[in-house]
C-alpha cells in the first residue's frame, strides 16, 4: 500500500548491502583470478629451492637470502629431474624513449626485472621477438612495450640495484596468458645478467626452479633432491607449496583491503539503522488509530508487533535481493576500471560464493529487523481507545528514563574517549565513538526542539512565514527531527574527525621536516621499502660543483634481539648525513659509525636498557650474526627509527641496498633553479625513476602523501552521508502525507506553491543543519582525541582547517535542498478539497 516508503526504505538497506556485497565479489573475484593465474604459471614447477636464510615482516613478503648457481647442476643430476634453472625477481624499472619511468615505481604497480626462463619451465611466452641471450640485450613485458611504444631493436635504459644501464629490446612476453601480472613492469634477462645486474652479485640467485619428468611425486622429487644438495642454508618445497604460498600472499593483500572496505559498508549499515528505526517509528505514529482499532477488534498485542516485524522482513529481504545484484554488478565495474587503469588481469567469471549470498541476506534482514524491533514493540502498547483520534501521536520528547540512559550512554562515550585521550589506549576510541553516537541519538530529541527554534529566529527575520513554519515543524516533532539528523550526524562526525586527522598529520609532517632536514634539495623516489634510487647516485651528485654535500639514505630488514621478526633499520652515509639531518644527537657522534656499530633512538636505548659501549647483536640476510657497538644515541626518531647504520654493516650481505632518496645542500651562491638543473640531469641518466625537488617543494610533497587515502575515505563515507539524505527524503514525506489536512489548509487561506515548497526546504536546511552541528562538535572531539594519543609517535600538531569544516555544514545545506526537492513537490500536489474534507 506504501510502495514509495517501500522503496525508498529498502534504497538505504541496499547501498549498505551492495558496498557489502561488492567488496566481498571484488575480493574473491580477484582472488580467483590470481589463484587460476599462480595454477597455470606453477603447473611445470614440480620442486622450488631457495635459501633457509629468511627475516620475516609484520607486512610485506619475507626477505630471502641468495643461492648459488652452482647448485643447478647437482639438482639437474637428481633422478626424476627433467629441468632445472635459477630464477630471480628484483626491482627494476623501465625507462622510456622520453627517458621517463614505463609504470609507475612505488607510487602504482611494482616494477621488477627477471630471469626470462625457458619454454620448458618459464612462465614466461614470446609475443613477439625472443628472449635475451646475452648482457647486451633485454626484453619486456607486453603491456610495457605498448606502453612505452617500443619496437623491436630499440635501445632502451633499465635502473636497478647495480644502476642504470642500456640493452637493445629483443622481444615482449607474455606472464602465463596475461600482458603483464596485475599491470607490474617486467624487464626480462638471461641468467647471469639477471644476478648480476638485479642482485649486483655474479653467482647470486633468489631460487631454483624444477621440472620432474612425472615418475615420482612432487614429494618423492623433493626428499630426492635434499639429499642431494642437503638442507643446510637451503630451502625445498613442492611445486604445490609454492603455487600455495604466492596464493596466500595475495589474500594476505586483499584481506587488508577487504577489511578496509568493509568497515565503511558497515558504517554505512549503521547509518541506515537510524534511517530504518526512524521510518518504523514515523510509521507506528501515523498507524496509532489502525492498530488502535486491530486493537479493539481483537488483534493481540503480539500480532501486532509481528505484522510491523513482517513488513520490516519484507523490507529487509527487498534491500538486500537489490544489494546483492547491485553489489555484483559494482565488483564487475570496479575490476573494470583497474583494467582500464592498466592493471591487467585475467579474463574470469565473478566469484559469488553461497557465503556471500548467506552473509548480504543476514546482515540486511538482521539490521532491518533489529532497527524495527523497538517501534514494533510499542506499536503493541497502543490502547484501543486510541481509535477515537485522528492523527499520529508520538511520545513526548521528555521522559525521565531518557535522559537516565542517555547520560550514561554518553558518560560512556566519554570515558572512551577520555582514555585514548590521556591514557594514550586507541582501542578505547571505537566504544567511545559508539558510546557518543547511542547517547546522543538518546538525548537528541531533548535538544532537537531547542535547536529547531534557535534556528528559526533568524528565519522570522529573513524569510518570513515560510522560514517560520520551518522551524516549527521541525520543532512540533522533536524526536522525529533529532531521528532524522542522527543520520547524517554520523557521517558528519566520521567527516570530521578524518580531516582534523588529516590535517594534523600534515602539519606534523611539516613541523618534523621543517625541524630535522637541513637541506636545499632532494631526489626521491616512492619506493615504500621495495627498490628505489641506485646507491651510485650520491656520490654522482655530492661530486657536482652546484652541490656541497649530498648524502643517501635507505631502509634495510635485519634481525635485532628486541623482535622476533625483522627491524627495519636505517642506512646511511656517516660522513655527511648529519650535514643534511638534525637527529638531536644526544651522546655519541653519527660520525663514528662504521662496520661494527650502531646508533639508537633514546626511547630505544631505555627499551632495551643500551647506552654508548653498549652492544646490541645484528644479523644481515646472508650475512653472520656480530655484535655492533653503540656510538650514538639521538633524540629524533621520527625520520631515522629506532636504529640506524652505516652501509659498510651491510657489506658481504644479500641485501640489495638502495636509496629511497638523496638529500642535499648546495653551494652558497648557487640559484635553486641552477642546482636543480644540474641534478636533473645526473637523475636522468642514473635514476629516470627520480623525482628531483626543491626543500619547499619536498616538504609539501610529504604532506601530501596523505591525499589519496583522505579522498579515498570521502568517498566511502559518502555512501553513508546519501544514505542520511535518503532518510531525510523519507522523513519529509512522510511528513508531508502526515500533514496533508494542514497543508490543504494553508492552501486555502492563500498560500502560494512556492511558500510550501518554500516552507519544506527551510525544514529540511534546519534537519540537515542539526545533524552537522552535532557531527562536526563529535568529530573536532574524536579527531583531538586520536591526535593527542598519537602524540609519541611523533603526531604532535593539532590542526582544524576552517575552510574543510565550513564545507561540512555547506554539503549539509546542499544535501537539505537536494533531500527536499521530491517532498516539496509532493506537498504542492496536495488536493485542497480532499485534503479539508472530513471522512
Amino acid at each position: 500500500a506504501r510502495k514509495t516508503r517501500l522503496l525508498l526504505t529498502s534504497l538505504a538497506v541496499m547501498l549498505g548491502t551492495a558496498f557489502l556485497t561488492g567488496t566481498t565479489v571484488f575480493t574473491d573475484t580477484i582472488k580467483g583470478t590470481f589463484d587460476n593465474l599462480f595454477s597455470n604459471v606453477f603447473e611445470n614447477v614440480d620442486a622450488y629451492v631457495r635459501s633457509g636464510d629468511v627475516i620475516e615482516q609484520d607486512f610485506g613478503d619475507a626477505q630471502r637470502g641468495k643461492i648459488s648457481g652452482t647448485l643447478v647442476e647437482q639438482i639437474r643430476e637428481v633422478p626424476g629431474v627433467v629441468a632445472a634453472e635459477v630464477s630471480v625477481q628484483q626491482f627494476a624499472v623501465i625507462v622510456d624513449k622520453q627517458g621517463k619511468p614505463v609504470g609507475k615505481p612505488g607510487g602504482g604497480p611494482p616494477t621488477f626485472g627477471a630471469t626470462v626462463g625457458t619454454d620448458t619451465i618459464g612462465f614466461w611466452r614470446f609475443e613477439t621477438g625472443r628472449a635475451p641471450q646475452d648482457g647486451t640485450e633485454v626484453a619486456v613485458d607486453v603491456n610495457s612495450y605498448v606502453r612505452g611504444k617500443f619496437s623491436i631493436g630499440d635501445r632502451i635504459k633499465v635502473t636497478a640495484v647495480s644502476g642504470t644501464r642500456e640493452f637493445t629490446l629483443v622481444g615482449a612476453a607474455q606472464f602465463g596468458t596475461v600482458d603483464s601480472p596485475g599491470g607490474a613492469t617486467f624487464a626480462l634477462f638471461d641468467d647471469l645478467t639477471a644476478a648480476e645486474f638485479l642482485n649486483g652479485k655474479s653467482d647470486a640467485y633468489d631460487a631454483i626452479i624444477v621440472r620432474g619428468d612425472g615418475s615420482v611425486s612432487e614429494a618423492e622429487l623433493v626428499d630426492r633432491i635434499r639429499s642431494e644438495i642437503g638442507t643446510a642454508g637451503v630451502e625445498t618445497l613442492t611445486g604445490e607449496a609454492i603455487e600455495e604460498e604466492n596464493k596466500s600472499d595475495i589474500q594476505k593483500g586483499l584481506s587488508f583491503f577487504s577489511v578496509f572496505l568493509k568497515v565503511f559498508a558497515f558504517i554505512a549499515l549503521f547509518v541506515a539503522t537510524f534511517v530504518i528505526y526512524n521510518l518504523f517509528s514515523i510509521t507506528v505514529a501515523q498507524r496509532r488509530r489502525e492498530n488502535a482499532l486491530l486493537r479493539a477488534v481483537g488483534a493481540s498485542r503480539w500480532q501486532v508487533t509481528f505484522a510491523l516485524l513482517v513488513e520490516a522482513f519484507v523490507i529487509g529481504l527487498v534491500g538486500s535481493l537489490i544489494g546483492l545484484v547491485s553489489g555484483v554488478g559494482l565488483a564487475v565495474g570496479l575490476r573494470s576500471l583497474l583494467n582500464a587503469a592498466g592493471v591487467d588481469l585475467p579474463s574470469t567469471g565473478v566469484s559469488l560464493r553461497g557465503s556471500t549470498v548467506v552473509t548480504t541476506l543476514i546482515v540486511g534482514l538482521v539490521v532491518t529487523a533489529a532497527s524495527a524491533l523497538l517501534p514494533a514493540i510499542r506499536s503493541s502498547k497502543v490502547p484501543p481507545v486510541a481509535a477515537l483520534r485522528d492523527e499520529a501521536i508520538e511520545p513526548d520528547a521528555w521522559s525521565r528514563s531518557r535522559l537516565v540512559w542517555g547520560v550514561l550512554l554518553l558518560g560512556v562515550g566519554i570515558a572512551g574517549v577520555m582514555g585514548a585521550l590521556f591514557g594514550g589506549k586507541l582501542v578505547l576510541l571505537g566504544p567511545g565513538a559508539l558510546g557518543l553516537f547511542t547517547g546522543l541519538f538518546v538525548l537528541g530529541p531533548l535538544v532537537a526542539g531547542p535547536l529547531a527554534r534557535l534556528a528559526g529566529i533568524p528565519l522570522r527575520s529573513l524569510r518570513g512565514i515560510t522560514g517560520q513554519m520551518g522551524a516549527e515543524n521541525a520543532a512540533r516533532n522533536p524526536k522525529r527531527t533529532a531521528r532524522t539528523a542522527a543520520a547524517l550526524l554520523v557521517g558528519a562526525a566520521l567527516v570530521a574527525a578524518v580531516t582534523v586527522m588529516a590535517s594534523s598529520i600534515k602539519a606534523s609532517v611539516r613541523a618534523i621536516f621543517a625541524d630535522q632536514f637541513q637541506g636545499d634539495l632532494t631526489v626521491t623516489v616512492q619506493s615504500f621499502g621495495f627498490g628505489g634510487l641506485p646507491i651510485t647516485l650520491a656520490p654522482a651528485l655530492d661530486s657536482l660543483p652546484e652541490i656541497e654535500v649530498a648524502t643517501g639514505v635507505g631502509i634495510a630488514v635485519a634481525k635485532l634481539p628486541e623482535r622476533a621478526k625483522g627491524t627495519s633499520v636505517t642506512v646511511v652515509d656517516p660522513s655527511t648525513v648529519s650535514a643534511l639531518f638534525d637527529l638531536k644527537v644526544v651522546e655519541g657522534l653519527l660520525t663514528d659509525l662504521d662496520r661494527t656499530s650502531i646508533a639508537i633512538s633514546k626511547d630505544k636505548a631505555e627499551s632495551l636498557d643500551k647506552g654508548i659501549g653498549s652492544t646490541i647483536t645484528f644479523s644481515s640476510l646472508g650475512g653472520t650474526q656480530r655484535d655492533l657497538r653503540v656510538v650514538a644515541v639521538y633524540e629524533e626518531d621520527t625520520l631515522a627509527g629506532g636504529f640506524t647504520v652505516s652501509r659498510a654493516v651491510f657489506e658481504g650481505a644479500d641485501d640489495n641496498l638502495f636509496d629511497f632518496g638523496v638529500y642535499m645542500l648546495k653551494n652558497e651562491g648557487v640559484s635553486d633553479t641552477a642546482a636543480k638543473s644540474a641534478v636533473d640531469a645526473v637523475v636522468r641518466e642514473l635514476a629516470p625513476a627520480g623525482k628531483t625537488k626543491t626543500r619547499v617543494e619536498y616538504i609539501d610533497s610529504q604532506t601530501k602523501q596523505v591525499d589519496p587515502l583522505l579522498n579515498l575515505i570521502y568517498g566511502l563515507l559518502a555512501l553513508s552521508v546519501v544514505i542520511a539524505a535518503i532518510g531525510i527524503v523519507i522523513t519529509l514525506l512522510l511528513s508531508v502525507y502526515e500533514r496533508r489536512r494542514e497543508l490543504g489548509l494553508l492552501r486555502a487561506i492563500g498560500m502560494t506553491r512556492s511558500q510550501v515548497r518554500s516552507s519544506i526546504r527551510w525544514e529540511a536546511l534546519i534537519v540537515t543543519l542539526i545533524g552537522a552541528v552535532e557531527g562536526v562538535a563529535i568529530g573536532l572531539a574524536l579527531g583531538f582525541a586520536v591526535v593527542a594519543a598519537l602524540k609519541d609517535k611523533g603526531l604532535n600538531q593539532f590542526s582544524v582547517p576552517i575552510i574543510r569544516m565550513a564545507s561540512i555544514f555547506v554539503i549539509a545545506i546542499v544535501l537539505g535542498v537536494l533531500a527536499a526537492i521530491i517532498p516539496a513537490r509532493r506537498a504542492t500536489k496536495v488536493n485542497v478539497l480532499e485534503a479539508i474534507s472530513t471522512n
